[in-house]
Formats: C-alpha cells, structure tokens, sequence
C-alpha cells in the first residue's frame, strides 16, 4: 500500500513538473494602446526592430526574435544591430534618429525597452497532500497507517525575478507613436526562454490590436 501511494505521488509531482515546462515563456502583455484615430487594417510594414538593453548579446537575441516573429505573420521586419551598430545614439541629436532610419529604407521602428528589474519574495503556505482514490479498509489502525503516510510539504519562501518592458511603435516619416504596450516577464530560464516570450507575447498583441 505505501509503495501504491509513494508511485502515486511521484507520478503526479512529475506531470506537474511536465506542465510548468510545457507553459509559455512567463510574459504577459499589462497593457496597451492604439494612437487615436488610428484606421482599422493600417497596418505597418518595413519594421526596424529595435531593442535598447546593455548586453550586445541579449539585444541581438531579443531582436533576433521579434523580427523572427513578425516575419511569420508576413510582416518585412530586420534587426537594428547590424544596420545601427552598437552605439548609434552617440553624437545624434533625437530629432535626426527617425529620418536617418527612414532614409534606410524604413517606413516604421519597433523600439523594445527594458525599464526596470525587480526581484519579489513570496511565501508559498504548506499544506497535506493526499494520495487520491485509495480506499482505506478494516480497523482503524489500518486508517491511520495509511493516512499517516500522506505527504506533508512545508511552505517556503521564493524569489521571482521581474523584467518589465515597453514597446513603442513609431512611423518614421512623419514621425508619430502609433502603439505602445508595456510587458513583464517572470523568471525566464534564460536568454533564449526570455527574449522567446517577449518576441511572442508582443509580436501577439500587436496583431490583436490590428497594427499588424
């Protein structure tokens, strides 16, 4: 009977384990808007992605990604590092940045920022698991036996690692923000899980808002 109940356990604690990797990348789009008056089906093409993070690489990768996304819903979409460069900012004046890209041959930039990182601790209660439908039978020893051996597991404190981004959808020229949304994404596994959830919960929404 304990052997029944610890196989019974085991078997659910690993398709939970399935079922939390087989979940999204952890980004959920908070909020978002359409600029006002903006026509239903004006829809952008010719977008240079942008993402304004510190690390080369994790700029490229979310870039990379969004652009991969945006691409299979048959958007023309390219990255910004290997047209801008590392340090296009330097030595430009704001008002030059929109012209100059249009003058790339770009009608629209996707600008991807990263605002703010949090980390949250969180207390998770404990509580009595319960093997289910394994009848309990003859004396009651025999009961206390068996329920004795269900599982208690105690509560724990957890971190979560926040990420909160903005994207900003601008026309070039004439310059104007057609859409924004802010995001947060929680404990990504890493880089490539991350910029993943990102590039497909943004990318998501920017088609449910009609901009694409």
């Amino acid at each position: 009977m304990i052997a029944r109940i610890k196989l019974i356990l085991t078997t659910l604690a690993s398709l939970l384990m399935l079922s939390a990797c087989a979940t999204s990348h952890n980004t959920d789009v908070t909020s978002s808007s359409r600029v006002k008056g903006h026509a239903p089906g004006d829809h952008v093409n010719k977008v240079m992605v942008i993402a304004l993070v510190d690390d080369k690489d994790i700029r490229n990768a979310l870039e990379s990604r969004v652009v991969s996304a945006l691409q299979e819903r048959e958007v023309e979409a390219s990255p910004s590092l290997p047209v801008l460069g590392e340090n296009y900012g330097e030595g430009k004046a704001r008002s030059e940045m929109a012209a100059d890209i249009a003058s790339r041959g770009y009608e629209s930039a996707l600008v991807i920022t990263l605002v703010d990182v949090k980390e949250e601790m969180h207390y998770t209660q404990g509580g009595m698991n319960y093997a289910p439908d394994i009848p309990v039978q003859g004396a009651m020893g025999q009961t206390f036996y068996v329920r004795q051996s269900s599982v208690y597991e105690p509560g724990y404190f957890s971190n979560d690692k926040k990420y909160f981004l903005e994207s900003n959808l601008y026309r070039l020229q004439p310059e104007a923000l057609l859409w924004s949304a802010k995001s947060t994404t929680v404990n990504p596994a890493d880089v490539e899980a991350g910029t993943a959830g990102v590039a497909e919960a943004v990318v998501a929404r920017m088609a449910k808002d009609d901009m694409i």
